[in-house]
Protein backbone atom coordinates (compact mmCIF):
# COMPACT_ATOMS: atom_id res chain seq x y z
CA UNK A 1 0.00 0.00 0.00
CA UNK A 2 3.25 2.53 0.61
CA UNK A 3 3.77 2.09 -3.28
CA UNK A 4 1.04 3.46 -4.29
CA UNK A 5 1.12 7.04 -3.25
CA UNK A 6 4.15 7.45 -5.40
CA UNK A 7 1.92 6.73 -8.08
CA UNK A 8 1.04 10.17 -8.02
CA UNK A 9 4.79 10.89 -9.63
CA UNK A 10 3.95 8.47 -12.55
CA UNK A 11 0.04 10.25 -13.63
CA UNK A 12 1.91 13.71 -13.42
CA UNK A 13 4.14 12.36 -15.89
CA UNK A 14 1.57 10.36 -17.90
CA UNK A 15 -0.48 14.24 -17.68
CA UNK A 16 2.62 15.49 -18.87
CA UNK A 17 3.24 13.38 -21.83
CA UNK A 18 -0.40 14.11 -22.63
CA UNK A 19 0.57 17.75 -23.16
CA UNK A 20 3.19 16.94 -24.97
CA UNK A 21 1.55 15.10 -27.87
CA UNK A 22 -1.46 17.36 -27.97
CA UNK A 23 -1.37 18.72 -31.52
CA UNK A 24 -1.32 22.14 -31.57
CA UNK A 25 -0.95 25.03 -34.89
CA UNK A 26 2.45 24.88 -36.77
CA UNK A 27 2.61 28.77 -35.50
CA UNK A 28 2.60 27.43 -31.78
CA UNK A 29 4.79 24.38 -32.07
CA UNK A 30 8.22 26.00 -31.19
CA UNK A 31 6.32 27.94 -28.45
CA UNK A 32 5.16 24.21 -26.61
CA UNK A 33 7.37 23.87 -23.18
CA UNK A 34 8.89 20.55 -22.63
CA UNK A 35 6.51 18.94 -20.30
CA UNK A 36 8.16 16.16 -19.40
CA UNK A 37 11.29 18.07 -18.33
CA UNK A 38 9.45 20.65 -16.65
CA UNK A 39 7.64 18.09 -14.31
CA UNK A 40 11.07 16.02 -13.87
CA UNK A 41 12.48 18.82 -12.89
CA UNK A 42 9.80 18.91 -10.19
CA UNK A 43 9.82 15.61 -8.48
CA UNK A 44 13.58 15.44 -9.67
CA UNK A 45 14.38 18.31 -6.67
CA UNK A 46 10.99 17.50 -4.52
CA UNK A 47 11.81 13.94 -4.15
CA UNK A 48 15.45 12.94 -5.41
CA UNK A 49 15.80 9.57 -3.76
CA UNK A 50 12.65 8.43 -6.13
CA UNK A 51 13.49 10.29 -9.08
CA UNK A 52 16.56 9.86 -10.85
CA UNK A 53 18.47 9.39 -13.70
CA UNK A 54 16.57 6.13 -14.30
CA UNK A 55 13.47 7.67 -14.24
CA UNK A 56 14.62 10.63 -16.39
CA UNK A 57 15.85 7.40 -18.87
CA UNK A 58 12.70 5.72 -19.49
CA UNK A 59 10.59 8.83 -19.52
CA UNK A 60 12.61 9.90 -22.31
CA UNK A 61 12.69 6.72 -24.25
CA UNK A 62 8.71 7.07 -23.58
CA UNK A 63 8.84 10.41 -25.21
CA UNK A 64 11.12 9.09 -28.19
CA UNK A 65 8.45 6.83 -29.02
CA UNK A 66 5.58 8.64 -28.47
CA UNK A 67 7.07 11.92 -30.62
CA UNK A 68 8.51 9.73 -33.23
CA UNK A 69 12.13 10.84 -33.07
CA UNK A 70 14.91 9.47 -33.07
CA UNK A 71 15.45 7.09 -30.30
CA UNK A 72 17.76 8.79 -27.61
CA UNK A 73 17.16 12.35 -28.62
CA UNK A 74 14.97 13.51 -25.60
CA UNK A 75 16.48 10.71 -23.37
CA UNK A 76 19.85 12.16 -23.66
CA UNK A 77 18.55 15.47 -23.09
CA UNK A 78 16.40 14.45 -19.84
CA UNK A 79 19.04 12.08 -18.49
CA UNK A 80 21.35 15.38 -18.38
CA UNK A 81 19.23 17.98 -17.04
CA UNK A 82 18.19 15.70 -14.08
CA UNK A 83 21.81 15.23 -13.64
CA UNK A 84 22.77 18.93 -13.28
CA UNK A 85 19.13 18.97 -11.32
CA UNK A 86 20.20 15.98 -9.00
CA UNK A 87 23.35 18.43 -8.57
CA UNK A 88 21.98 21.38 -7.00
CA UNK A 89 18.69 20.72 -6.11
CA UNK A 90 19.63 21.87 -2.32
CA UNK A 91 20.70 25.29 -3.16
CA UNK A 92 17.95 25.79 -5.85
CA UNK A 93 14.96 24.84 -3.51
CA UNK A 94 15.41 27.57 -0.75
CA UNK A 95 14.95 29.94 -3.66
CA UNK A 96 12.17 32.34 -4.40
CA UNK A 97 10.06 30.88 -7.39
CA UNK A 98 11.40 33.95 -9.65
CA UNK A 99 14.69 32.73 -9.46
CA UNK A 100 13.99 29.09 -9.42
CA UNK A 101 12.23 30.17 -12.95
CA UNK A 102 15.67 31.55 -14.45
CA UNK A 103 17.25 28.52 -13.41
CA UNK A 104 14.63 26.57 -15.02
CA UNK A 105 15.13 28.17 -18.18
CA UNK A 106 18.82 27.73 -17.89
CA UNK A 107 17.57 23.80 -18.07
CA UNK A 108 15.57 23.82 -20.83
CA UNK A 109 17.34 25.79 -22.92
CA UNK A 110 20.34 22.85 -22.02
CA UNK A 111 17.62 20.47 -22.99
CA UNK A 112 16.30 22.83 -26.20
CA UNK A 113 20.35 22.49 -27.68
CA UNK A 114 20.65 19.00 -27.08
CA UNK A 115 17.37 18.09 -29.07
CA UNK A 116 18.61 20.77 -31.61
CA UNK A 117 21.47 19.52 -31.81
CA UNK A 118 20.93 15.88 -32.64
CA UNK A 119 18.18 17.29 -35.44
CA UNK A 120 21.05 19.34 -37.42
CA UNK A 121 23.10 16.15 -37.12
CA UNK A 122 20.33 14.21 -38.79
CA UNK A 123 19.98 17.67 -41.17
CA UNK A 124 17.01 18.90 -39.97
CA UNK A 125 18.32 22.63 -39.05
CA UNK A 126 16.13 24.51 -36.24
CA UNK A 127 15.03 27.90 -36.19
CA UNK A 128 16.82 30.00 -33.95
CA UNK A 129 13.65 31.26 -32.55
CA UNK A 130 12.49 27.66 -32.36
CA UNK A 131 15.95 27.46 -29.03
CA UNK A 132 14.54 30.11 -26.87
CA UNK A 133 10.42 29.79 -27.20
CA UNK A 134 9.55 26.64 -25.56
CA UNK A 135 12.52 27.16 -22.79
CA UNK A 136 11.00 31.07 -22.17
CA UNK A 137 7.13 29.79 -22.25
CA UNK A 138 8.65 27.16 -19.55
CA UNK A 139 9.83 29.26 -17.74
CA UNK A 140 7.06 31.82 -16.90
CA UNK A 141 4.53 28.87 -16.49
CA UNK A 142 7.27 27.28 -13.94
CA UNK A 143 5.90 28.64 -10.83
CA UNK A 144 2.16 27.69 -11.50
CA UNK A 145 3.71 24.14 -12.36
CA UNK A 146 5.85 23.93 -8.98
CA UNK A 147 2.62 25.03 -6.97
CA UNK A 148 0.36 22.64 -8.70
CA UNK A 149 2.88 19.42 -8.17
CA UNK A 150 3.28 20.57 -4.70
CA UNK A 151 0.08 20.94 -3.98
CA UNK A 152 -0.44 17.72 -5.39
CA UNK A 153 2.63 16.31 -3.29
CA UNK A 154 1.36 17.38 0.21
CA UNK A 155 -2.10 16.01 -0.66
CA UNK A 156 -0.47 12.38 -1.23
CA UNK A 157 1.97 13.19 1.87
CA UNK A 158 4.92 12.77 -0.17
CA UNK A 159 8.19 13.04 1.74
Amino acid sequence: MPQLKYLVIHLSLVAALILMILPLPDWAQMYRPNWIALVLIYWSMALPQRVGLWFAFFCGIVLDTSLGTLLGQHTLALVIVVYFNLNFYQRIRVLALTQQAVYVFALLLINQIIVAWVEGTLGRPTPLLAYFGAPLVGMLIWPWVFVILRDIRRKALLR
